[in-house]
């Protein structure tokens, strides 16, 4: 029989060649390598962390729903990007469970799903996470993947859910980007009850609010030229077009102020107006409590948010200084996500971050380093290539690993020189290096490799040594 690896080089080596361009991951899915996917983690760990702060609790759903149950609430622009899933070769008894599935394309929906299958088990508000990757096929490009990582945070409520929980997601993404430390950065706030309650002051039917709101939500992309000829195909006459983008193009980094001259044309347009503007109120106050800083938000009725399950306060959050990179963090409030489940009202506020299209942007805008260092701090080396050495060298690493140190020890013969090349390239803070004669004495070196200092020690007094550099 042969040795297991004995027995994958045979297998390898009997492997057709495969052409190199199909080496490459397909369009719109990326590899990452090493340094990038340090970087990543530690996004999701500082994200994760301020989640967790808050009181929210992760939970896990399939990458793969039922087709209907993600077409049920998406807008059209979604659906046409879904990824369908289907067996290439299915088993001629194969049941009819794995036809008509689809690939995420969010966490939201797979959330609703999962509140009313475990309706019972739940306590409500319930405060979940999830972390993990959704898929599109929008057409790939920079800055847009058919894969990506999305990570999303919601509060749902049973028949209601106050306020002050909008209020605390602008809180929440204020305390993740001030850690992330990326640059000063604005959540716009707006509020779609207000945007549909002019919709119809204006006298646009209920059926073109969707689409108009779609049209307005690329305001910032496409420019307002662009924006009246979408309205114009929406069947919006100039007078309409003017009075709406009259209302759209001012934004409140005076929060108060702006909510004042909101609050001066509501009695014209309606009640459900006034209703929007006396909620973005109450949500300023308790964002005030909160303390968030002045400068990281502001309210701006532009921000509509393509989706069409959003019913209340939508968010966008974007970098002051980089407003080329689009939206890092958006969401907002959905008081019908459930309906189309059960006959149940289950009003929720969420946010989701893009994490991949927000960390791969900011390497290229060159806002992060590639690497934040190695994964582990200590790297053995093994100053000696005779194998009796090996066992003392093993030793030490795991005795570091036993305090808690996470380490690395370099197992190829390659001279002292080279392993230590290795582990300034690696971002290692510490080498450890006995030598022949270190281990007959009982002793080792410590060498602090970003400063090349370097103290000889006993054994015994290693983690002393670690504690004073």
């Amino acid at each position: 029989m042969l040795h297991s690896s004995a027995s994958t080089s045979f297998c390898l080596s009997f492997m057709p060649i495969i052409a190199k361009n199909l080496l490459t991951s397909p369009s719109g899915f990326i590899d990452f390598p090493p340094p990038i996917a340090k970087t990543l983690e530690h996004f999701l760990q500082i994200i994760r962390k301020h989640y967790e702060l808050h009181g929210f609790i992760p939970i896990e759903t399939p990458l793969v729903e039922r087709s209907e149950i993600l077409t049920a609430k998406a807008s059209g622009e979604i659906t046409n990007q879904m990824y369908g899933l289907r067996l290439l070769n299915p088993h001629p008894k194969a049941t009819d469970d794995s036809k008509d599935l689809a690939l995420r394309f969010d966490h939201t929906i797979p959330l609703a799903r999962f509140v009313c299958a475990h309706l019972r088990e739940i306590k409500f508000p319930f405060r979940r996470y999830a972390i993990g990757p959704v898929f599109r096929g929008e057409k790939a490009k920079e800055g847009r993947y058919r894969q990506f990582i999305q990570a999303d945070i919601d509060t749902i409520g049973e028949g209601e859910l106050n306020l002050a929980h909008d209020a605390e997601f602008v809180s929440i993404i204020s305390g993740i980007f001030h850690e992330l430390n990326i640059g000063p950065f604005t959540i716009r706030i707006g509020h779609r009850k207000l945007l549909n309650a002019y919709f119809s002051y204006l006298g646009i039917p209920n059926d073109n609010h969707p689409q108009i709101l779609q049209a307005i939500d690329k305001l910032e992309k496409i420019g307002q030229k662009e924006v009246r000829s979408l309205l114009s195909k929406l069947h919006l006459s100039n007078s309409q077009i003017d009075k709406l983008l009259s209302l759209l193009m001012t934004s409140g980094r005076d929060a108060a102020h702006y909510l004042d001259s909101l609050k001066h044309v509501a009695t014209e347009i309606g009640e459900s107006f006034t209703q929007g503007v006396l909620e973005l109120r109450l949500i300023l106050q308790c964002i005030q409590s909160l303390r968030v800083p002045e400068s990281c938000y502001a309210f701006d009725l532009t921000i509509a948010r393509g989706l069409d399950y959003y019913t209340g306060v939508v968010f966008e959050t974007r970098l002051n200084n980089y407003p080329e990179l689009g939206s890092i963090a958006s969401g907002g409030r959905y008081d019908n996500l459930t309906e189309v489940y059960m006959d149940k009202k289950m009003p929720g506020v969420g946010i989701s971050i893009g994490v991949t299209r927000l960390l791969l942007r900011l390497l290229k805008a060159g806002l992060l380093p590639e690497s934040l260092g190695a994964t582990a701090n200590m790297f053995v080396t093994t100053a000696e290539s005779d194998p009796s050495y090996l066992t003392h060298y093993l030793a030490y690493a795991h005795e570091l690993r036993e305090y808690g140190i996470p380490t690395e020890i370099y197992l190829q013969p390659k001279s002292l020189a080279k392993q230590l090349e290795y582990a300034h390239k690696r971002g290692f803070t510490y080498a450890l290096i006995a030598t022949a004669k270190h281990l007959k004495e009982n002793k080792l070196a410590i060498r602090h490799l970003p400063s090349g200092r370097q103290k000889e020690l006993a054994h015994h007094q290693l983690m002393e040594a670690l504690n004073s550099f």
